[in-house]
């Protein structure tokens, strides 16, 4: 999600929300997010009422409200986007590999768990989720494709494993 979005989001959720608050929830430096209120204000998306001496509030112009929906849309067409990336890989994976090669999920169960057993339940294909690193050593072998999903997993001591394939490659 861009940080304009995130602001936006923000700022229609609590008009009283400090740059600060921001700053928080978006990860940003709070100079950065000063930028991105100045900007947003020039644009006209954004404008300030102050309440008192110290304090104001954000407010969301039309525009403004325009802009986080096309923003919004734009974030789940790429997300979709990705999502069927992800699904056409796993499609690919398994073209290349032999047919009788049981699968083996390893990772944190998360989004990607999801997207990745949906997509092999879609396919009719049966799998075991793996959750111990230890364990994989029982499935080091031809007949067995271990999936991950993580770029955490690099460094869980799995690396000498011969089948491993991490779905997120080459997306």
């Amino acid at each position: 999600m861009t940080n304009e979005l995130e602001i936006l989001r923000s700022v229609e959720a609590k008009d009283t929300i400090t740059q600060r608050e921001l700053a928080k929830k978006t990860g940003l430096s709070l100079g950065s997010v000063n930028v991105l209120i100045k900007r947003l204000i020039h644009k006209g998306l954004v404008k300030i009422e102050h309440i008192n001496a110290k304090n104001m509030r954000y407010i969301l112009t039309p525009k403004g409200l325009m802009e986080k929906a096309r923003l919004t849309y734009k974030y789940i067409v790429v997300s979709y986007n990705h999502i069927i990336s992800i699904e056409n890989r796993i499609e690919k994976l398994l073209q290349n590999s032999h047919t009788t090669n049981k699968i083996i999920l390893y990772g944190k169960k998360d989004e990607l768990y999801d997207i990745i057993s949906s997509k092999l339940q879609a396919m009719n294909l049966m799998y075991k989720y793996v959750d111990d690193v230890g364990k994989l050593n029982m499935y080091n072998s031809d007949e067995h494709i271990i999936m991950v999903w993580s770029p955490d997993n690099e460094e869980s001591g799995y690396s000498q494993q011969k089948n491993i394939v991490n779905v997120l490659n080459e997306i």
